[in-house]
């Protein structure tokens, strides 16, 4: 599977070949763990001033420290046998770049990417768990945890968030901030999207707007906050969050069907152009899974709205009756 990471985080992976790994990774702690150290050192990488060689080329090492390891580490014991003074000398040259890669690390994030048509999960130093959506992103400095909670987030994601009275849990999305002690709780919250919403299953949840501060929410369990006219409203939610997390099965009941395809555009990372002549505020219900291709979601929605499709390019569907 070395090659496999080597390849995804070059961008030089087809889709088959992304396919393999994520499903190798879903039984495979230890792949799983390594994935993720990659992902966060080449996301602390992006981070660093190119104009500084010296400490891009640190995180280039530790990148590769972290593929061959282990390959290295019984070398340096095969070592040990005829040069214990390379061995020092080795030692010595590792706790001055760990330390020095600690410096690097306070002063930058780490950030999550989750890829169109994967969900990934993410355990935060605190405890707290989140699920990120197709084509979200989740970032947090290295002093998360021990000076603040702090999150920046793009796109949507499921919290579990670990309760901390002394430490609030606190999201930044752009316009909306949300603080939170400890709950459970669903936000969407993409760029490219004029939606803003929030589901609440446990707890509560206050939603400040940065840039008025009449526009304010606190959400209790089972409402939903919408963005509508530019200010904030409640509304029941109908998120079904245990079906989501343990199988990533999106279920909906009776919402817009241009809501569904706008979902659906945004978790594939794809444009759908939908036609004048398709019912985009038919209300629809049903299900399906996120991590599915965008053809087999589009069949599944054929089922419960009427419309026809054209793949134009990998990217780019028209929607159609």
């Amino acid at each position: 599977m070395e090659e496999l990471l080597v390849k995804y985080f070059t961008e030089d992976i087809n889709k088959q070949e992304k396919k393999l790994l994520f499903e190798a990774m879903d039984n495979d702690d230890a792949l799983r763990k390594e994935f993720y150290d990659l992902q966060n050192t080449m996301a602390m990488a992006e981070f660093v001033d190119s104009n500084d060689r010296t400490l891009n080329r640190q995180a280039y090492a530790h990148f590769l420290r972290i593929i061959f390891r282990r390959r290295l580490f019984h070398q340096v014991l095969k070592c040990c046998k005829y040069a214990a003074l390379i061995v020092a000398v080795s030692l010595c040259v590792y706790f001055v770049t760990y330390y020095r890669m600690n410096e690097i690390l306070c002063k930058q994030y780490t950030e999550v990417i989750a890829p169109s048509g994967q969900r990934v999960k993410v355990n935060l130093p605190d405890g707290t768990v989140a699920w990120l959506s197709p084509c979200s992103t989740l970032r947090y400095a290295a002093s998360f945890n021990s000076e603040n909670r702090d999150v920046q987030l793009k796109g949507s994601t499921f919290f579990e968030v670990s309760h901390n009275e002394k430490m609030p849990f606190r999201i930044s999305t752009g316009i909306y901030n949300i603080t939170v002690l400890g709950t459970r709780f669903n936000v969407m919250a993409y760029p490219k999207s004029k939606r803003f919403e929030i589901d609440l299953i446990e707890g509560s949840v206050q939603i400040d707007n940065t840039n008025d501060s009449t526009d304010r929410l606190v959400l209790l369990p089972h409402e939903r906050a919408v963005l509508q006219n530019c200010r904030l409203y409640k509304q029941t939610s109908d998120f079904d969050n245990e079906e989501y997390l343990k199988n990533g099965i999106v279920s909906f009941n009776s919402r817009p069907f241009g809501e569904i395809l706008e979902n659906v555009a945004l978790w594939q990372g794809v444009i759908l152009t939908v036609d004048k002549s398709v019912d985009t505020n038919r209300l629809v219900t049903g299900k399906f899974r996120q991590s599915d291709s965008l053809e087999s979601i589009l069949h599944v929605l054929q089922t419960v709205a009427d419309f026809r499709y054209t793949i134009v390019t990998e990217k780019n569907v028209i929607i159609y009756r």
